[in-house]
């Protein structure tokens, strides 16, 4: 049997503002926005096994991309 491995990004909010490389997760996404830039890096960086089979909430915030990614 085969598995599809999946991530689901759950963003805030999306506005047009310069991506900052910064990220939240787990906090609530309805009550929070994020860039479009830095939701499209954070799809670029999504090549971590340990975000497969989650969904990821994603607000900006003060954690770079990568380490938050790492971090699940």
């Amino acid at each position: 049997m085969n598995v599809l491995d999946y991530t689901i990004l759950r963003p805030g909010g999306l506005t047009d503002d310069p991506g900052i490389g910064k990220v939240a997760t787990g906090d609530d996404p309805s009550v929070s926005t994020i860039s479009r830039e830095d939701v499209a890096a954070v799809v670029a960086a999504l090549d971590e096994r340990q975000t497969y089979h989650r969904a990821i909430n994603l607000a900006s915030g003060s954690t770079p991309i990568a380490e938050a990614i790492q971090q699940g």
